[in-house]
């Protein structure tokens, strides 16, 4: 369980690593690497592994296709509140955008 958990973590802090360097050079190479689902990607052959029923899957991917949906509203408003200063937009994008998905979650169980 242990090294499960440390095993993900590393390919994890590698991929935030990659993407974070390449944006810093070349921000559009940057996002469509970002836009690739590589956790989704990961996540799904891991569970796979792991001898996941197909319904877990299907839910899975259902509901990872609707919450990227709400996230995209965090850029948007991101670089909207960016002239409040780069912590505050960043904290408040991610509180609006987080409560928006907590209340649809609420509404969908």
């Amino acid at each position: 369980m242990l090294v499960d958990i440390l095993v993900k973590s590393l390919i994890g802090g590698a991929l935030i690593g990659i993407v974070s360097t390449i944006a810093q050079r070349t921000p559009t190479l940057g996002a469509f690497i970002m836009g690739i689902p590589f956790v989704s990607v990961i996540t799904l052959v891991l569970m796979h592994h792991a001898g996941v029923p197909f319904e877990t899957f299907r839910t899975f991917s259902y509901e990872t296709v609707f919450f990227v949906a709400l996230s995209l509203v965090f850029f948007p408003m991101f670089v909207w509140l960016y002239s409040f200063g780069f912590y505050t937009a960043l904290l408040t994008s991610a509180v609006i955008t987080g409560a928006i998905m907590w209340a649809i979650l609420q509404r969908m169980t």
